[in-house]
Order: C-alpha cells, then structure tokens, then sequence
C-alpha cells in the first residue's frame, strides 16, 4: 500500500534551550510556529495481522525575537538591540511495524517503529550596538544539518473505501495519532560562548531542540486488491 499524510504537529518546544535563552542569553518567550506535517511512504502486509510500515514526514518550525538592552549606569544612553530567528527543518524517517487485531473494513491499529531523523537547525543572531568595543556582536551561531536516532509510536482507526478507485485499486482513509521522540541535542551555543563573558560558563555543551511532537494525521492511502487479506 502506498499512502500520503497530512497532518498538525503540536507541544514541539524545546524547554531547556527556552529556559537558557531567557536568563542567560537575555532574550524573551520564544514561539515556536510550526508548518504542517507532509508525508507518505509505503506499507506491506508480514502475515495476519501485522504489516511493515516505511515512511517519511517533513516539517519546519520557525520563531524570532526582538529586544533592547540597555546599560544599567548609562541613564538610557547606551543600548544594544538584539535580534534573532530560528529555523528548524524536521525529516523523521521511520520504520515501523503495525499490529492489527481484527482485519476488516474497519481496521484498528497500533504500531511501534525507530528511524533516523534528518535535522536543518539554523540561528542567526543581528546586533546593533553603541557600546564602546561591544564584545556581542551577532552572527550565525548554528547552521548544520545532523542525523539522529528517533523512536514513533502511533495507534489509528483506518477505513477501506466500498468501490474501487480505478481497475483493481482500492483506496483507504486513515486518521492516525502519533508521538516521535527525536534525540536531538546539538551543540547550539559553540559560537555564542565567547560572546557571552561571565555568563557562558552557565551553558552547557549542547541542549535538546524540539525532541519530541505529537501530530494527528490524515491518511489516504491506495491498495491492490489482491493485498486485502493477507
């Protein structure tokens, strides 16, 4: 069966990095907007009751953040105004495997897997200053595209269609709920340490960004009929 997915991503934030952009970088709350989720891959029956799922899903999620820093003994004379945008790419490739109970028209199911995550993290930080010699002067502090292991586990209700979509091809209609959990910690703050002074000793190496989404997905998928069954 080959199918595609549409799908909203929700509780994609990223708690730590949150909490360290805020009382030591010095920025404020950050939101996260998240794209929809496109996928699609492919399913094949194993025996009763359980098929092999591959599959492939792509989402951004987007945030920036504005502020005015001021030096506490300049009385509002001296300032620094800071900007930042977050762009974080998302391409969970998962293998999975579904465990169906009963096979009918109706077929519930539930269904574990592991993958690869491909992972686009992009900040990049302007600064402008009239502080004397302003050792915080921006830049991009992280840009790399990294890999990394990842774990979905989902549970869906999947309706067969009554007449076939064309020839001996019939079509499904599945709404599916899922949870991914993405090890993804990078090293974000490599190149903002020494822009920081005193301050940078406080972060750590690296930090989790978004590790973990749930996403409800609409499905439709088409299937030979000679596949029904099996």
């Amino acid at each position: 069966m080959a199918f595609v997915t549409l799908g909203g991503v929700f509780g994609a934030s990223s708690t730590n990095f949150q909490k360290d952009y805020q009382n030591i970088i010095g920025g404020n709350s950050l939101d996260f907007r998240d794209s929809p989720a496109l996928g699609g891959g492919l399913k094949f029956w194993l025996e009763d009751n359980y098929r092999l799922s591959i599959a492939a899903e792509y989402f951004d999620s987007k945030s920036s953040d504005s502020y005015t820093e001021f030096d506490s003994l300049s009385i509002g004379t001296i300032s620094r105004d800071v900007s930042n945008r977050f762009h974080i790419t998302s391409i969970p490739l998962v293998l999975s495997i579904d465990y169906i109970p009963i096979e009918q028209q109706f077929k519930t199911y539930v269904s574990f897997g592991a993958g690869i995550l491909v992972s686009k993290v992009l900040w990049e930080e302007n600064i402008s200053s009239n502080r004397s010699s302003d050792i915080r002067f921006g830049g991009i502090h992280y840009d790399a595209t990294d890999l990394f292991p990842l774990l979905r586990g989902s549970m869906g209700v999947e309706l067969d269609f009554d007449q076939s979509v064309t020839g001996n091809i019939i079509g499904n209609l599945t709404i599916e709920l899922r949870y991914t959990y993405m090890f993804r910690k990078v090293d974000m703050y490599h190149n903002i340490k020494n822009q920081l002074g005193d301050k940078s000793s406080l972060l750590e190496n690296s930090v989790e960004i978004i590790p973990g989404y749930l996403s409800l997905n609409l499905q439709f998928g088409i299937e030979y009929f000679q596949t029904i069954g099996k």
